[in-house]
């Protein structure tokens, strides 16, 4: 079941937002503590369109409530006898609010700091109290922080819900549907959030598929919780409905490595995608590495299968097959980059397989960096030229890639300034995440073929697609499942 948090200071509008909420959950969660009057339980209670859950959180649990403790309490046992359908009591004050017919105690415990190592103790005390339901909510940023609350609701005898703080708290909102919590929160809207990083209810609809995760669905793990990460679970879950496929993308955490990896053999995961900055550690795990995971050292894609870990690298094709379509629609050629001249801006992680790709294709490489004697030993070993980074306005060249961001240290300066480009000239920012720099808008309006983000990511997605179903994902299937937000913007 979904259960959507109702935040509002005025009664009047805390009914609207149940109003609206209701066809889009089971449950209502009620927080009087964010109430700017004393709220009129029997007026809730008797327009409740769904049923409710009524807290009052204290300050130190996250909540707002500024009464006094016996006022709080005084309050919660009205809702008991009022006949909510649930009210949720605090462990250390749960032998004060006593059970009622009609009415549902729900026994929570929450910590803001961390998940404690004596978590199980904590839930073993909240069975004590003769709960309906228990509730642990914690910080618990990495699978192996998470990963005693999972164990206590796989095998909890009393209903569990539990709730992970911040953006990482989606791994458990995911994997406790899998595992059998009755429950999650969600917010109605974005900026209606209990606390930051809450989901929001068309999240947990759209781009995580809540519904459609059961006990018998495989997980497929994405790391990372940025804008690229929550883009690549939306398409993937898009693509996996499309061949009604019983697997969905499950956010995750990487903590320490290795310890990752018992985790995700423990769930069963049928594979991850690794965000960029976890490409390199995840190699830690030892996978079998295949083609230019091999040649970079690094994979954004592992795949289950023969009983072992197999690791790809899709981004290096996906950078180079967008680069050569980009400049297919500047002359029309069956060898786009032969002869042209590419500045590859930066030393970072896709420096040396662009470099490589680039040559392979008949291009001219020139590496520019203010890292004097690094650049100059990559170039070296890659057999191309070099420059100092503010000499890219005066080198000529027809294609510029940003490889990574760099600034000169002694003078602090950096970041590259579009004014020097010329029309004609191809562009392409691989250090941009999900949305155009400000950089690739200023190439555009220069009059350059710009390379957007998203070009790539659909170029990448649509690897790692077909990766992981078998089959030929239609592009119109990927673009559809993109945030309209994001979409706008591209």
């Amino acid at each position: 079941m979904i259960c959507i948090s109702i935040n509002q200071e005025s009664r009047r509008l805390a009914l609207f937002d149940m109003f609206n909420a209701a066809p889009q959950c089971d449950l209502l969660e009620v927080r009087m503590d964010r109430f700017g009057k004393a709220p009129d339980i029997g007026e809730i209670l008797t327009n409740k369109p769904k049923p409710v859950i009524m807290t009052c959180r204290r300050p130190a649990d996250g909540g707002m409530w500024e009464g006094s403790e016996e006022e709080r309490l005084a309050l919660l046992r009205q809702c008991i006898i009022s006949k909510a359908d649930y009210v949720e009591i605090e462990l250390d004050v749960a032998d004060q609010v006593r059970r009622f017919p009609g009415c549902q105690r729900v026994i929570s415990y929450t910590n803001l700091q961390e998940t404690p190592e004596d978590i199980a103790d904590i839930y073993a005390q909240a069975q004590t109290k003769h709960p309906d339901v228990i509730k642990l909510v914690t910080l618990a940023r990495t699978p192996e922080e998470a990963w005693p609350l999972v164990h206590i609701v796989a095998k909890a005898r009393v209903p569990t819900v539990v709730v992970g703080l911040g953006k990482p708290g989606v791994m458990l909102s995911v994997l406790g549907k899998k595992i059998g919590a009755p429950w999650v929160y969600a917010a109605l809207e974005r900026g209606m959030e209990s606390y930051p990083g809450q989901p929001t209810v068309s999240d947990l609809k759209d781009v995580y598929h809540y519904h459609a995760i059961g006990r018998g669905t495989r997980l497929i793990g994405v790391t990372g919780f940025g804008e690229r990460e929550y883009l690549t679970v939306a398409v993937l879950n898009a693509a996996l409905t499309h061949f009604e496929l019983s697997a969905r993308c499950w956010p995750l955490g990487v903590g320490n490595v290795r310890i990752l990896r018992k985790i995700m053999e423990a769930v069963k995961l049928a594979g991850v995608i690794v965000d960029p900055a976890h490409q390199q550690a995840i190699l830690e795990m030892a996978p079998q590495l295949h083609a230019t995971a091999k040649e970079n050292g690094a994979a954004d894609i592992l795949l289950f299968k023969d009983e072992g870990w197999h690791a790809f690298h899709t981004a290096s094709r996906a950078w180079i097959e967008s680069l050569c379509a980009a400049m297919k629609t500047t002359e029309a050629t069956e060898q786009p980059l032969k002869d042209r001249m590419v500045v590859l801006a930066g030393l970072g992680g896709p420096t040396r397989t662009m470099a490589v790709e680039i040559h392979k294709r008949g291009g001219s490489v020139i590496l520019a960096s203010y890292r004097k004697k690094a650049v100059q030993q990559l170039a070296q070993a890659l057999g191309c030229r070099f420059i100092q980074h503010d000499a890219i306005y005066s080198t000529l060249h027809n294609v510029l890639v940003i490889c990574d961001e760099e600034k000169e240290e002694s003078a602090g300066r950096g970041d590259l300034h579009p004014s020097y480009l010329k029309p004609g000239m191809v562009v392409m920012d691989l250090t941009a995440s999900a949305r155009p720099s400000e950089f690739l808008r200023q190439a555009q309006d220069r009059g350059c073929t710009v390379i957007t983000p998203q070009q790539l990511f659909l170029q990448q997605i649509a690897q790692q697609a077909r990766m992981l179903t078998g089959k030929h994902v239609p592009r119109e299937v990927l673009e559809r499942a993109i945030p309209e937000s994001f979409a706008e913007e591209a």
